[in-house]
């Protein structure tokens, strides 16, 4: 068995070990895959970081709810992310959920596992050593973004990067996207309001960059879309091999 930790969009800029086909000696280690909906909340901001949960399939959600009660959506994290990981090493409460925008095929385990598996396998270790500078960049790039990119370059990059995980291989002429994103959770991504996208998508149809096809964004060129759109998630790719999950309930606090 094999796990695929090269993070997406790095070419060849990253230093240190290479890890492109790593063994997966700590994949095997993990839980049975579990399948969770569409809406189940994995992370609920506030709690103790009690489990982790490692996604092997599907497109999970940042939320964070203020004293206000305005909710923000803090950025979207997918396939090879241990869910709740940097809270469980500082020993800290969850500053924000983490929602299943997909279904997701996850692997749960107890904080107490996860910190053993940590300590026994370096190869595990630099995994999550990885995700989390993943995490920093895209943060620094994503506040680096505010200033310098457009409002449609941070669409486009957006785009971009669920076209990626929609087909991987870049195969197909046309890549069909139905968004898992609510109208103002995507605005929110990019730092603008529910009527400026609007605008932006109807540009983008109007310049050929996307059409609109009962209720799909279809992309004819991928390539048109602004680049580096990995960035904006901090997603690694990531190859597993499972067997069927089995579908459970949410978790609770």
């Amino acid at each position: 068995m094999y796990v695929n930790t090269r993070c997406a969009g790095d070419g060849d800029r990253a230093d240190g070990p290479r890890d492109e086909r790593a063994p997966a000696s700590w994949l095997s280690l993990l839980p049975a895959p579990q399948l969770y909906p569409a809406g189940t909340v994995l992370v609920q901001q506030g709690c103790e970081p009690y489990e982790i949960f490692f996604v092997e399939d599907g497109l999970a959600k940042l939320v964070r709810i203020d004293a206000g009660g305005r909710e923000q959506i803090l950025g979207l994290r997918g396939a090879g992310w241990f869910l709740g990981a940097a809270f469980v090493l500082v020993r800290r409460s969850h500053a924000a959920s983490a929602v299943a925008l997909t279904s997701c095929t996850v692997r749960r385990l107890s904080q107490d596992a996860f910190l053993a598996l940590l300590a026994e396998h370096p190869d595990l270790s630099w995994h999550v050593h990885r995700m989390h500078s993943r995490e920093v960049l895209s943060q620094f790039h994503h506040m680096s973004d505010l200033g310098a990119k457009t409002s449609r370059q941070r669409l486009e990059r957006i785009l971009r990067r669920l076209a990626t995980l929609s087909s991987p291989d870049g195969s197909g002429e046309d890549v069909r996207l139905l968004l898992p994103l609510k109208r103002w959770e995507l605005a929110s991504l990019i730092a603008v309001t529910p009527e400026h996208l609007s605008r932006l998508l109807k540009r983008l149809r109007e310049d050929g960059v996307i059409r609109v096809q009962q209720g799909w964004i279809v992309i004819p060129e991928v390539q048109r879309l602004a680049a580096d759109g990995a960035q904006e998630f901090g997603v690694l790719t990531t190859t597993v091999s499972t067997g069927a999950p089995e579908a459970v309930a949410a978790p609770v606090c």
